[in-house]
C-alpha cells in the first residue's frame, strides 16, 4: 500500500539522490581521467576535468537539501526550506557557465588531432561515460519529480546537458581515429544554446521562486473550485500560494454563514486543506481567515410530508420525512424549487444524519424543521448550514417560503 511521503522524507530521499550521484561522479571522472592519461587522449581529460566540475553541482543540491532538512529556529520560523532554491539558483548559474565553455569550444573547433595510443579503451570509456550519465540524468530527473524538488530537476537537466558533451566526446575519439577531429564544432554551438535556454529557464524559475511568485495558474483555479464546492462556504474571497523549496505554504480568506466558533473553522480549515492537497503535493501549512457575512441569496431546505409543491405539509420529523423541498431565495423571491425523495426515511438507524447528508449534497445552506437532533444538529452546524425553527401555524411550505426572513433560529439540539 502506498504511503503518502512528508516534506521531511522527500527531502531524506533527495539527499540520498544527490549524494549517490555525487558517488558515481567522482568515480566518472576518475575514470576518464586515468584514461585519458594513459591513452593519451586531451579530449577525454578534459571531459574528466568537466566532470570534476560537475561534482560541486551535485554536492551543492547534496548540502542544500540536507540544510531544508534542519529544525526550524527563531530566525527561521518558516524552516530553510529556501537554502534548495538558492541551491537551484547557483545550479542554473553553473548550466549557463557550462554553456559559455562550450560556444568558445565550438567556435575554436577541435582542430588538433593527435595519435592516441589505445582507441578502443578511449572510445569504449567515452560511450560508457554517455551512457552512465544518461542514467544519472534519468535517476536524478525521476526523484526530482518525484519529491517535487527544484534543485534535484535543474541538477538532472545539468546531467542532461552533460550527455551531449559526452556525446562530443565521443565524436571527438573518433573523428582522431579518423583523422577527421573538427566534425563537431557546428553541433557544440547548437548544444551551447540549447544550454543557454536551460540554465535560463531554471535560473527564471528559481529566482521567482524566492520571491514567492506562483507560477503555476492552472492549479490555482482548479483549487479555487475545489474550496468554492466546500459545503456551507459562501465565498472564496482570496488565495495566495507560495513555494518553498519542497514544500508550499498558503492562505485562504472565506466568507461565512453567521457567527464562527473554533471548532467550525477547524473543520473548515481541514477541508480546505483537502481542497488544495489534490493539486499540491507537499502542502505544508494553510491558513484559513473565515469572515462572518449574511447571505444574499438562500438555498432553503424544507422537510414534507407530500409532493403537493409548495402546497405539500410540513413534516414534524428531519429523518422521517418522506421528501425534502430544496427552493431557491433570492431578494426575498422563492423560486426554482424541486422535490426530492427521502429514501432514508424508513432506515432503522441514523435517518437524521442521512436526511443531513442529503441537504449538504443539494448544497442548501438553511434548513427550516420542527425539531432536531444532537448528531443532526452538529452536522449540520458544522457545514455551516443555518437552522431555522417552523412556525406552528404554518400548514404549507409555501407558508415557511413567505416567512422564511422572520423564522427564530436554532441554536441547541432539541431531542
Amino acid at each position: 500500500m502506498d504511503i503518502q511521503m512528508t516534506a521531511q522524507d522527500n527531502l531524506k530521499l533527495g539527499v540520498k539522490t544527490s549524494r549517490n550521484a555525487t558517488l558515481a561522479l567522482a568515480l566518472l571522472a576518475f575514470l576518464k581521467g586515468i584514461v585519458g592519461i594513459y591513452s593519451g587522449s586531451t579530449v577525454l581529460l578534459a571531459d574528466a576535468v568537466h566532470t570534476g566540475l560537475d561534482i560541486f553541482a551535485t554536492v551543492a543540491v547534496w548540502i542544500g537539501l540536507k540544510i531544508s532538512l534542519k529544525s526550524n529556529v527563531k530566525h527561521f520560523p518558516y524552516g530553510y526550506y529556501k537554502a534548495e532554491n538558492i541551491v537551484a539558483l547557483f545550479v542554473s548559474l553553473l548550466i549557463l557557465f557550462s554553456g559559455v565553455e562550450l560556444l568558445k569550444e565550438g567556435f575554436s573547433g577541435i582542430k588538433t588531432s593527435q595519435e592516441l595510443e589505445f582507441k578502443g579503451l578511449a572510445l569504449v570509456t567515452s560511450v560508457f561515460s554517455v551512457l552512465a550519465i544518461y542514467a544519472l540524468f534519468i535517476y536524478k530527473r525521476n526523484v526530482g519529480k518525484r519529491i517535487n524538488s527544484q534543485s534535484l530537476i535543474a541538477d538532472a537537466m545539468h546531467s542532461y546537458v552533460d550527455v551531449f558533451s559526452s556525446i562530443i566526446v565521443v565524436v571527438a575519439v573518433l573523428g582522431s581515429m579518423l583523422g577527421a577531429s573538427e566534425l563537431d564544432s557546428l553541433g557544440v554551438i547548437v548544444i551551447s544554446l540549447l544550454i543557454f535556454k536551460m540554465g535560463f529557464e531554471s535560473a527564471r524559475d528559481a529566482v521567482l521562486t524566492l520571491m514567492d511568485a506562483w507560477l503555476d495558474e492552472e492549479a490555482s483555479e482548479r483549487i479555487k473550485k475545489n474550496i468554492r464546492e466546500i459545503p456551507g462556504l459562501i465565498e472564496l474571497e482570496d488565495l495566495k500560494l507560495r513555494k518553498s523549496g519542497l514544500v508550499v505554504f498558503g492562505e485562504a480568506t472565506v466568507e461565512v454563514e453567521g457567527e464562527t466558533d473554533l471548532k467550525r473553522v477547524e473543520l473548515l480549515s481541514e477541508d480546505i486543506k483537502t481542497a488544495v492537497k489534490k493539486e499540491v503535493e507537499n502542502l505544508e501549512h494553510i491558513v484559513v481567515h473565515a469572515k462572518s457575512v449574511h447571505r444574499k441569496n438562500l438555498r432553503l431546505a424544507i422537510p414534507i410530508l407530500d409532493k403537493n409543491e409548495l402546497q405539500a405539509k410540513p413534516s414534524e420529523h428531519l429523518g422521517k420525512a418522506p421528501y425534502f423541498l430544496f427552493a431557491e431565495i433570492e431578494e426575498g423571491r422563492a423560486g426554482n424549487w424541486k422535490i426530492l425523495e427521502n429514501l432514508s426515511s424508513n432506515s432503522e438507524k441514523k435517518r437524521g444524519v442521512k436526511a443531513v447528508e442529503l441537504i449538504i449534497r443539494e448544497k442548501a445552506n438553511v434548513l427550516v424543521v420542527r425539531t432536531v437532533g444532537e448528531g443532526p444538529f452538529y452536522m449540520l452546524r458544522d457545514n455551516f448550514i443555518k437552522i431555522l425553527r417552523t412556525p406552528e401555524e404554518a400548514a404549507t411550505a409555501g407558508d415557511i417560503l413567505d416567512k422564511i426572513r422572520d423564522l427564530e433560529e436554532i441554536t441547541t439540539p432539541m431531542e
